[in-house]
């Protein structure tokens, strides 16, 4: 019996010796993608021409009368065609306007249920950097605004950047919609 074994050990060994990985590949059979490469931050003199903006699905409610009033969004602002974000100076104004009164090509077509304006010294204090790279953090809250409630069951928000530079507002290109519900 150990004769067997010592005759089927070698070529064994041999088998597992001539197993090479050639290549890795996804579950999917797809090859795995590039590693990251770093990218050119944009110039600080290049203009703002895009923006994106992230938001809590829901406002809450922080004062207790049933009506939420406190919205948490994050606004990234670029320069295209650097895939970056990044900080500049100037104003970010947000608009809460009546649902479906906002086209993103051609405008608003009713007033606005509320609007704010965080001028440059507010985006220097709400300036963040994370994984999505630089922009800023800020909170919507309709009581800083003098409103205790909106007569709505919910709004479309819009957001403009004014360059401090003079340049034309820059808009974003999306409109979200924010329900006025509590759960």
């Amino acid at each position: 019996m150990a004769v067997r074994i010592t005759r089927i050990l070698p070529v064994a060994l041999l088998l597992l010796a001539g197993c090479v990985t050639d290549s890795v590949e996804t579950s999917t059979g797809r090859s795995l993608p590039p590693e990251p490469r770093k990218v050119q931050p944009p110039p600080a003199t290049a203009p703002i021409n895009a923006m994106a903006m992230l938001k809590d699905q829901r406002p809450v409610d922080t004062n207790g009368n049933g009506f939420p009033n406190r919205l948490n969004v994050a606004v990234y602002l670029f320069s295209r065609p650097y895939p970056s974000p990044r900080h500049a100076r100037g104003s970010l104004v947000f608009h809460y306007y009546p649902v479906g009164s906002v086209d993103p090509v051609i405008g608003a077509s009713q007033p606005p249920l509320a609007t704010w304006t965080f001028g440059p010294d507010v985006l220097a204090a709400t300036a963040i950097e994370n994984i999505i790279g630089p922009g800023y953090e800020l909170t919507l809250d309709i009581s800083a605004i003098g409103l205790s409630e909106i007569d709505a069951t919910g709004a479309d928000l819009v957001v403009e950047f004014l360059s401090e530079d003079g340049q034309g507002p820059v808009r974003n290109s999306t409109v979200q919609r924010v329900p006025f519900v509590v759960y």
